[in-house]
């Protein structure tokens, strides 16, 4: 559905047009404009829909057209170009697309009825271009651009914007930008633009850009130099095939084939950069400059720690002065404007007279029992963590002003408490009582501890708070000392055991040291593990640091099984907590299985944050080998390990370092794949991949059925490039 802010343009457009107002210059009128025209789509949209799902029942259609609609609009080329102007304003037409109500056909009519100037439609979108926007946006002004038959001509000024928009935009962007720009680029331009096109991903565009330098009048146009250094950088792809028709050319041009560079040894074959494993956590003061800055920062970017510690400063402050807070907590949280997610604990001062005893005890109760109605969905949403986290939150918003600090609070930016810090907290709190959910966290987030460190406990104790006397909690110890004592002779967080099931990664069930049901509110499937199908499983916008990784630090595998259907080929979601996993203190199987699916992608930008991730692992020596190939082949045998996009991401991963942890993975993919009766798609493009670098190895290990394939009869494309691969590998050897 279209959100209700139409009404705005609804409004504005009959004064605009009468000379009683002037065109509004915010982004609220754009999006408005462009919610009003989309509605009649959407509802056409939803119609057709429910015609197919209900099996054709006959249901009267919207009339009319979004060209009707546009025409008879008194704003229009103003509007229009506010839209252009305005970040995800297109996109909300796109997204409503449908026959007859899709924006580039409508704009062109009018253009060709002469209602729309072209030029100025086309330098707005340009300019649109150039910001990061959201995916349907740049989908939306690129079919604006094909409608509008985007021509050599129309780019003969903006040749630079265009080099610029063709190196980094959407391929659905350069599909539509390429063929104007061959057209129109001269011989100064040709070799960027070679370097640009050749690099990208996109097959089709690449064949476009080739068969025009391979065409008859090619060299006439553009010169021998300039044609034969672009067709230098087309010979060097990692497509043999593809590379093979333009050294062929290059042939016929007769410049002589160059052999390849060769990759030093000592510049591949080496360990990957190592990366810090951890780091103290950020210090935030508390009072309202420190937690000003601290905010500003955390609304950007944030750790499994920043949370945490902006808790803190808010409790540390709350006990100095709870009304400067108040006050301080209210302006932050308007200045902040629509769209962006204060901190937890911005939010919870600002609501803090909602919370009672009362409500505490609703909420523990309803947590506990596992409530799952839709009439509940505030409960019934929340994660597993994001429960716990919200325990805490009512907890410790009824005790602000009364406590001094939290005992919880990490000590390292990846979310774990050092023991020492956590002794000494417990001794400064004297005669105020523990939290029971704070006391629950600093154990979740307690390093690992020998039992031998527990005589520094002796002699301490400290009562465990409830909001009241009629509070019940079945077997209250009533001692927070007691149940850390408890915690770390029985070893402390219990590792998680995975493995893979078919395709997906199970996590097998887990005993806490200490009873839960101690804990008011605590829901047991925290331990419950993550079967695929029968657990419920989290999409990623419903994950925060603060809730997820930052309440059980060294259980990432936990939130990486949970979100794996998000790592898919379809995710829509950017993969942005994979670099938090690949930094977590314990990452294991269901991490390396999401970074592994991310790896093949359909996204560039998806996969190279996977390779990220990658280098993470491999940099903190947490790499399994053996793991990642396991997931490999549980992705080749379902079908979805992508080898043409792995190719591109292995090729970034090698490059950064990480040939020698990848190279086992590799060379057993590849055996697999080989073997196969079906060779699976883009198997050529990955042996062409490996095959530049297989010289840095000193022993290579080429598996039998690749050598097979290599010495079969026939001319495919996966044949041809395994030969290649072997020989090189051969020559390699020999070098050695």
């Amino acid at each position: 559905m279209v959100p209700r802010s139409a009404w705005i343009a609804r409004l504005a457009r009959p004064l605009i047009a009468a000379g009683l107002a002037e065109l509004p210059t915010g982004p609220a009128f754009a999006k408005s404009w462009a919610e009003l025209h989309a509605m009649a789509a959407s509802e056409m949209k939803w119609a057709l829909w429910r015609q197919e799902r209900h099996n054709g029942t006959p249901e009267p259609l919207p009339t009319g057209s979004l060209v009707e609609e546009l025409r008879a609009d008194p704003v229009l080329p103003e509007a229009l170009s506010a839209a252009l102007a305005g970040p995800g304003v297109i996109g909300i037409l796109e997204r409503h697309a449908v026959p007859s109500w899709e924006l580039g056909p409508a704009v062109a009519e009018l253009v060709a009825d002469g209602h729309l100037d072209r030029s100025r439609i086309l330098a707005d979108a340009f300019v649109a271009l150039t910001r990061q926007d959201t995916p349907s946006t740049r989908k939306g002004i690129a079919k604006l651009l094909a409608a509008l038959d985007l021509k050599g001509p129309d780019l003969a000024e903006r040749m630079p914007l265009v080099q610029g928009l063709l190196a980094t935009s959407h391929g659905s962007v350069t599909a539509v930008l390429l063929p104007a720009a061959v057209e129109t680029a001269h011989a100064d331009d040709l070799p960027d633009l070679a370097a640009t096109i050749f690099a990208r991903p996109e097959k089709a565009q690449k064949t476009v850009l080739l068969k025009a330098l391979t065409g008859p009048h090619a060299v006439d146009r553009w010169g021998s130099d300039a044609v034969t250094i672009a067709l230098k950088v087309a010979a060097d792809v990692p497509d043999q095939a593809f590379a093979d028709r333009a050294t062929k050319a290059l042939t016929a041009l007769g410049v002589a084939q160059e052999a390849d560079a060769e990759a030093p040894l000592s510049d591949l074959w080496a360990a990957p950069l190592p990366v810090n494993d951890t780091g103290p956590a950020a210090k935030i003061e508390p009072d309202e400059p420190g937690l000003a800055a601290a905010l500003s920062r955390i609304i950007r970017s944030t750790t499994a720690a920043d949370g945490a510690v902006f808790w803190d400063a808010i409790v540390r402050w709350s006990a100095r002065s709870p009304q400067e807070v108040r006050y301080w907590a209210w302006s932050a949280n308007q200045s902040l404007g629509d769209g962006v997610r204060p901190p937890s604990a911005l939010w919870a001062v600002v609501t803090a007279a909602d919370v009672t005893a009362k409500t505490h005890k609703t909420l523990c109760d309803k947590i506990a029992n596992g409530v799952h109605a839709p009439t509940d969905w505030e409960i019934a949403s929340l994660s597993l963590t994001g429960a716990v986290h919200e325990i805490f939150a009512s907890e410790t918003t009824l005790r602000l002003g009364t406590i001094p600090y939290l005992l919880s609070t990490p000590t390292q930016w990846n979310g774990l408490l050092s023991f020492d810090t956590l002794v000494d907290r417990l001794k400064g709190y004297g005669r105020t009582s523990a939290g029971p959910t704070d006391l629950f966290l600093a154990l979740l987030r307690l390093e690992p501890t020998p039992p031998e460190r527990t005589t520094q406990l002796d002699g301490l104790s400290l009562d465990l708070w409830s909001p009241g006397s009629t509070w019940r909690t079945a077997k209250h110890t009533e001692d927070a000392v007691d149940l850390l004592r408890q915690w770390i002779e029985g070893g402390g967080l219990p590792k998680l055991v995975t493995r893979h099931d078919g395709a997906t990664v199970t996590v097998e069930p887990v005993r806490l040291p200490i009873d839960i049901s101690l804990i008011p509110g605590i829901p047991a499937g925290l331990l419950a593990g993550h079967t695929s199908g029968t657990h419920r499983e989290y999409h990623e916008w419903a994950i925060r640091a603060e809730t997820g990784f930052g309440i059980v630090p060294a259980w990432p595998d936990l939130l990486a099984a949970k979100t794996q259907t998000q790592y898919d080929q379809a995710a829509r979601h950017p993969p942005r907590w994979l670099p938090m996993m690949a930094h977590a203190p314990g990452p294991g199987l269901a991490v390396q299985h999401d970074i592994a699916a991310t790896l093949c992608h359909a996204d560039e930008d998806r996969r190279l944050l996977a390779v990220d991730a990658a280098l993470a692992l491999m940099g903190r020596g947490r790499w399994d080998s053996t793991a990642y190939t396991e997931c490999c082949l549980h992705l080749l045998n379902d079908g979805v390990l992508r080898l043409g996009r792995l190719g591109h991401s292995w090729e970034q991963l090698i490059l950064a370092g990480g040939l020698q942890p990848l190279w086992p993975t590799a060379m057993t993919v590849l055996g697999k794949a080989s073997v196969l009766e079906r060779k699976p798609a883009a198997l050529a493009e990955l042996c062409g991949v490996l095959r530049r670098y297989v010289s840095a190895v000193p022993d290579p290990q080429i598996p039998e059925s690749v050598l097979e394939l290599a010495a079969s009869k026939g001319s495919s494309k996966a044949r041809v490039e395994a030969a290649a691969f072997v020989a090189a590998a051969a020559q390699g050897e020999g070098r050695s």
